[in-house]
């Protein structure tokens, strides 16, 4: 088969067919991690993958790892997380609301994602589409004083910090006393430069997985009101490509260093069934 990498309309994403993604030749592999890199969001459709098989797909993209937090890893196989709104003999299958708010998978760890992958196990017919937006896009069209401004800057980071620590996605309620331990606050750089293309990207994210606790240097008020621009900025609509949940057996792959996400799962009845596979390879400490 021959591969062909189809970009989708005038969004940053492409579309992948030739390829079976459980037998891909070394040729291929790099081919696809080239694609990877030019689009950041790549989409693979139609394929039959075991669970052992989707973990040795991820490791094409660097060491899979697991979520810190364990509930919902896979039985056979721990780095590999189950992600839907279905329930099995009155439990939940796997995460029903899985990041229903703008971030990127581990920034609140000292190493973070390079590539986050999902695969369709249960589809319905309407709902629980996954949105994506170019963060270099979003820091290229950022005006020119205020990427001056954020460039060279900090802030800290913990996975699920809010000022409120009652809300229910808190880590004081969402976390088991070993999972916040291991989940400390991170510095990280505003601006991040892809160690493999070179290009600049704004690396903030206003989820509550991100836990964003403030700018280092600066006020609180001063902090938010700049994080408050830039969320604003980095969230409208002309960034993003809205990827729509077709068949079972379908591949999404994109680039964590360069790409923000969120769900919609939480806006599902429950007669309309998702179920995905999620894996995440380890990352570099960003810069």
């Amino acid at each position: 088969m021959t591969m062909i990498v189809e970009r989708l309309g005038d969004s940053f994403a492409a579309r992948v067919t030739g390829l079976d993604a459980g037998t891909l030749s070394n040729a291929q592999a790099a081919d696809l991690h080239q694609a990877y890199l030019d689009h950041k969001v790549l989409i693979i459709e139609g394929q039959d993958m075991s669970v052992a098989q989707f973990d040795a797909f991820g490791t094409l993209f660097g060491e899979t790892v697991e979520h810190p937090v364990k509930n919902f890893q896979h039985p056979d196989n721990p780095k590999v997380m189950l992600l839907s709104n279905s329930t099995r003999h009155g439990k939940p299958l796997g995460v029903k609301d899985a990041g229903s708010f703008w971030h990127s998978d581990r920034s609140y760890m000292e190493r973070t994602a390079d590539a986050t992958m999902l695969y369709s196990v249960e589809i319905p017919d309407d709902g629980g589409d996954t949105y994506f937006a170019d963060l270099e896009a979003v820091y290229d069209n950022l005006p020119e004083k205020l990427r001056a401004r954020i460039d060279g800057l900090d802030y800290v980071s913990q996975y699920r910090w809010t000022t409120n620590r009652g809300d229910p996605e808190s880590r004081w309620h969402f976390m088991t006393e070993d999972e916040m331990a291991n989940t400390p606050p991170v510095v990280r750089p505003m601006v991040r430069t892809h160690p493999e293309t070179g290009r600049k990207g704004l690396f903030i994210f206003p989820g509550i997985s991100a836990g964003v606790r403030g700018i280092v240097g600066m006020d609180a008020i001063e902090s938010s009101d700049l994080l408050d621009e830039l969320f604003d900025h980095m969230t409208d609509a002309r960034f993003q490509y809205r990827f729509k949940w077709r068949d079972p057996g379908t591949i999404v792959l994109w680039d964590n260093r360069c790409v923000m996400h969120r769900a919609t799962t939480k806006n599902l009845p429950p007669e309309k069934v998702r179920t995905l596979y999620r894996i995440s390879t380890l990352g570099s400490v960003p810069s």
